[in-house]
């Protein structure tokens, strides 16, 4: 009898104390939860904790047996401090509910990235593992009890998604709790909030909420009355409409404007020079992202729909585009140009494949394409150049019939830039860095991009064919690789302000024409509003959706998931109510998900 109350006594004694190790050695793969600067709000840590206990009890109701459970709850806090460390790492972001949509993009990319455990990875690890041999000792089952595991399986679930769920997700909760919500800022959150916390509040913004003071109606109405109805296919000529070439170059940014430094040479001389060329419009493009998600860049310039009206780290291309909507590609095709997309990697990445010719795109070309056409690599990637050399076959055989609008996304500057100085031939060299690192290398490949994207201009410089060229980076590098930059400058990416934040999401932009045009400078602008500058620099008339941005361009010139610039230059946080922003919400919503006509 004593030997089983013993057991009993040891038992409750690790039902209590192991959940609370577990929640803080999951939450040490991120950073230490009690540091003052990244630690877990105190209020906030008991709302966590009540995560562990109540999946332990369940986990035990379903089982019986508390060891087990132990080990299933133990096996959960590792995998998800695993993840959140290395997307951390290779991402500068944590996990959201919307990665989950995105394994399959993952696991194409996965043998790209340097796993090498660092030591803090390692100790945890370690102490994981004394964890689970200890539980060796906990022997406290309720294998027979039938009666109160399932009252203990049912109360545990109701709690959870009745209580426990709706808790972290009313909004009465964060006002109370002072919870840090800038969903922009997702790793912030997880280490503000805690994982388990930050991770559940994201989850109510799985779908997207119809704007108060909607009407399908009264929206189609305007846009049919205010910004010139539907758009009507109208005879092309040759003469006067030019080709339209986009290239949104992987990673390309100039990690200059968020952190000053000097180097042994410029890393991309000649885009630096066309960008002051007169006639060039150029400027800095204010994207949603940073070391990551792509096709979010892609989805802005394609639609002029923002990221600011979405759930922060949602992918629409795979959560809300489900049906042709008013893309750039069908609008061009609508006007006669012929419509193609380009992108040397797999087909499937952010469903490219599916979302496509939902966009208006009529033909793509995906990594099969071009591995039939003697590629040039960099690194285990497709080389821009080749891409480049393409894109001009591309126009070669499309002939001067029907003007080619031409969307190209590249892959060579992808992350991660590990390996051997052998492999970055750019050869960038920062002032004040010893050895080689991750920044330089990136360096080295956007100087190899920009020579190439220079005979590329050059090409069409030579034809008298008129042709547009717009480029522009999909977003910067992740935190890790331009850290060393924040240490030459006294800083780290924990001490940034909110400014040198938002200084991470601007990448350089430029519209070239092989023909007279009066270039605009120094422009900031977010990349919806990117794809109207396109049609303006083409000479292309505009009308429904595109004309109303063009509206709402002059009135905030930048609005993306990160803040909002009005035309006076005030630069202040996204207020998804204010009056400013509340029409373009109702639109979006409108040209998203309940517009059904093309072009209206």
């Amino acid at each position: 009898m004593k030997a089983e109350t013993a057991c009993k006594i040891k038992g409750i004694y690790y039902l209590i104390l192991c959940p609370v190790i577990i929640f803080f050695l999951m939450e040490w793969f991120l950073r230490n939860p009690f540091q003052d600067q990244w630690g877990i709000k105190p209020v906030l840590m008991p709302v966590n904790l009540i995560f562990f206990y109540c999946i332990l009890i369940f986990f035990f109701a379903l089982s019986g047996s508390l060891k087990l459970s132990l080990y299933l709850l133990s096996a959960l806090a590792l995998l998800s401090g695993l993840a959140n460390h290395y997307i951390y790492r290779f991402r500068g972001s944590t996990l959201v509910p919307w990665d989950f949509f995105s394994l399959h993009t993952a696991a194409s990319v996965a043998d790209n990235y340097d796993y090498t455990p660092e030591r803090k990875v390692l100790i945890l690890a370690f102490l994981f593992l004394l964890l689970f041999l200890s539980f060796k000792y906990c022997d406290l089952t309720i294998e027979d009890n039938i009666r109160l595991r399932i009252i203990l399986t049912a109360l545990s679930a109701v709690f959870f998604f009745f209580a426990y769920v709706p808790f972290i997700q009313s909004e009465k909760t964060v006002k109370a709790l002072k919870v840090y919500d800038k969903l922009f800022t997702p790793a912030t959150m997880t280490m503000k909030d805690g994982t388990v916390f930050a991770f559940i509040y994201d989850m109510k913004f799985l779908s997207v909420n119809r704007p108060g003071d909607y009407s399908k109606r009264s929206i189609r109405t305007s846009l049919e009355k205010d910004y010139g109805g539907r758009f009507i296919k109208k005879p092309v000529s040759n003469a006067d409409t030019p080709n339209i070439i986009v290239i949104m170059c992987e990673a390309f940014s100039d990690p200059a404007v968020a952190s000053g430094f000097t180097a042994n040479e410029d890393f991309m001389p000649y885009i630096r020079s066309l960008m002051d060329d007169e006639n060039v419009t150029s400027g800095y493009l204010h994207v949603s992202i940073k070391g990551g998600n792509t096709p979010n860049t892609e989805f802005e310039y394609l639609t002029g729909n923002t990221m600011a009206f979405l759930p922060n780290g949602s992918i629409p291309f795979q959560q809300f585009i489900k049906k042709e909507i008013d893309a750039l590609p069908a609008y061009l095709s609508i006007r006669g140009y012929h419509s193609v997309a380009m992108h040397p990697y797999k087909s499937t990445g952010w469903c490219r494949d599916e979302v496509y010719p939902l966009l208006g795109f009529e033909e793509m070309y995906f990594i099969d394409y071009f591995k039939k056409r003697n590629p040039g690599y960099m690194r285990k990637y497709i080389s821009d150049e080749t891409l480049f050399r393409e894109i001009i076959n591309l126009y070669k055989e499309n002939g001067t019939e029907t003007p080619l609008f031409s969307f190209n996304v590249t892959m060579q500057n992808h992350s991660e830039y590990s390996g051997s100085p052998e492999d970055y031939p750019g050869n960038i060299k920062v002032d004040g860095l010893s050895g080689d690192t991750a920044l330089e290398h990136y360096l080295s490949l956007q100087k190899i991009t920009d020579s190439a994207f220079k005979s590329f201009v050059s090409y069409f410089d030579s034809i008298s064919d008129p042709t547009v060229i717009v480029f522009f980076g999909d977003h910067q590098a992740a935190d890790h690789v331009v850290e060393p930059l924040w240490q030459l400058n006294g800083k780290t990416g924990s001490n940034l302000t909110d400014e040198e934040n938002r200084l991470r999401y601007k990448v350089p932009f430029l519209i070239w024409t092989n023909y007279e045009y009066e270039g605009e400078k120094d422009l900031d602008i977010s990349a919806n509003f990117l794809g109207n500058l396109t049609l303006k620099a083409a000479g292309t008339d505009i009308c429904g959706y595109r004309a109303f941005l063009s509206e709402q361009y002059k009135k905030t010139p930048v609005v993306s998931a990160v803040h909002t610039v009005n035309e006076d230059g005030t630069d202040r946080d996204n207020d998804i109510n204010d009056p400013e922003l509340q029409k373009y919400r109702r639109y979006q919503y409108y040209e998203l998900f309940d517009d059904n006509d093309l072009m209206d």
